[in-house]
């Protein structure tokens, strides 16, 4: 879980690390791309969907290094004598 913690941060930090640099450059950042979109605003954008992207990928490989927590639903017809309230306590509601 550590690794992924880094991976993310590297991942996202270098990009807000660039980020900066236009920003504290401002020729720089206001060199057009194309027509009036300017190399700052196009960073912003794909700074934006890379964090979108890597949230999405820590949240995908934390959830399977944890693991599941939630216990599979009992199936099949409740033991004789038995109350739904004990099944529904087993079953971790």
């Amino acid at each position: 879980m550590q690794r992924v913690r880094r991976t993310f941060l590297a991942v996202n930090a270098v990009p807000l690390a660039i980020g900066l640099v236009l920003s504290c450059a401002t020729a720089l950042g206001g060199v057009a791309v194309y027509g009036r979109l300017s190399l700052g605003l196009v960073w912003g954008f794909l700074q934006l969907g890379l964090f979108v992207a890597s949230a999405w990928w820590f949240e995908d490989r934390s959830t399977r290094l944890s693991g599941s927590d939630e216990r599979p639903l009992p199936s099949g017809p409740p033991a004789a004598g038995g109350s739904t309230a004990s099944r529904a306590s087993e079953a971790g509601w």
